[in-house]
């Protein structure tokens, strides 16, 4: 199960674009996941909240370009159906514990958030004995956009010190969280048709 939300970029004309490797949406992918790190030492080292805050928009919103670029120019990739969901996962469950670690978040909202993607990545070992793309669905989409954004306005209420930013991030991760379970499910449902035909 390539992840929750693979497949965004599309499948690809062809089994020869398909597994490309050195493609403009890969190069977009790999800076995503470079600057994860960077995202996290922003906040915990100079507690550089407006900076870290721009580059977490930055990593967000590209995950629109690369898939776009992909479509675009036909150069969907095997490889990038798989990381891209990947990288996503991997940014809010960083930008979690690094909100966590800044006293931002609370522990409760880490653990309900990383047990949905153990369950899920655990499911696609158990079913298919490793990970392979799936095809995207709106629920999905709309979770991950959900949690993105209320992510960035918790840090974006605590450098400013906004409590009305921060009911609304809370919202917003709270509506994202709820439909990310619901995803989850979807997933977890398409993933056990395939298993069995």
């Amino acid at each position: 199960m390539g992840l929750f939300d693979a497949g965004a970029r599309g499948d690809g004309a062809e089994a020869e674009l398909r597994d490309r490797v050195l493609t403009l949406p890969n190069a977009i992918t790999a800076l995503r996941l470079a600057g994860i790190p960077v995202f996290a030492w922003l906040v915990l080292g100079p507690a550089a909240y407006g900076a870290a805050l721009a580059l977490l928009v930055a990593i967000a919103a590209s995950d629109w370009v690369d898939g776009y670029v992909a479509r675009r120019f036909d150069q969907a990739s095997r490889l990038g159906a798989l990381l891209d969901p990947l990288v996503d996962r991997l940014l809010i469950v960083a930008a979690l514990l690094t909100l966590l670690a800044a006293g931002i978040v609370p522990p409760a909202l880490v653990v309900v958030l990383v047990t949905r993607d153990v369950l899920v990545v655990g499911g696609a070992l158990v079913l298919f004995g490793g990970l392979a793309p799936m095809p995207v669905n709106r629920t999905g989409k709309a979770a991950t956009a959900a949690l993105f954004a209320g992510i960035a306005l918790l840090l974006a209420a605590a450098w400013r010190d906004a409590p009305a930013v921060s009911a609304v991030a809370w919202t917003l991760t709270g509506a994202g969280t709820v439909a990310y379970y619901v995803a989850g499910l979807q997933y977890a449902r398409k993933a056990w048709d395939l298993r069995r035909s």
